[in-house]
């Protein structure tokens, strides 16, 4: 078993790329959306008046340029630690204040076994992965500071 995990270990880097380039992808181009078409900014602005947040037009502004540089940051591997934590709160406002409270269940087991299947919430817990672990060494933060 050793052996395997030796052996197993030394490709680890494959899963940080693709999940970093995956998840990137989709914050980058979720807040270029946000940003630059009409009805997305739109959309965002009103899901978060409904959720009570303060300045909606203000609060998707900063969401979306969060969304769209630390994605793209993601993307290029470049400061990926402060990239997932930023990204990280982001997607921990939306739980909160969207899709936890839409998720509905009659015992505890079926609310958490709803929240597990969030997209949102595998999304979370691969950005924390790639806070804590590091982006791999093939990427910008790699060539630039190492490892």
């Amino acid at each position: 078993m050793t052996d395997l995990m030796l052996i197993l270990g030394r490709w680890e880097w494959i899963a940080a790329l693709v999940a970093r380039l995956v998840v990137g992808l989709m914050f980058a181009l979720s807040g270029y959306g946000k940003l630059f078409v009409p009805a997305t900014r739109q959309q965002m602005q009103e899901t978060i008046r409904a959720a009570g947040l303060p300045s909606p037009v203000t609060s998707a502004t900063v969401l979306s340029c969060i969304e769209f540089l630390a994605g793209a940051s993601l993307v290029l591997g470049l400061l990926t630690p402060v990239a997932a934590v930023l990204l990280s709160g982001v997607m921990i406002g939306a739980l909160v204040t969207t899709h936890l409270p839409a998720v509905k269940a009659a015992s505890l087991a079926d609310w958490l076994g709803e929240v597990t299947f969030l997209p949102q919430t595998l999304t979370l817990v691969l950005l924390i992965w790639l806070s804590l672990s590091g982006p791999g060494f093939v990427s910008l933060d790699g060539l630039l500071f190492g490892g």
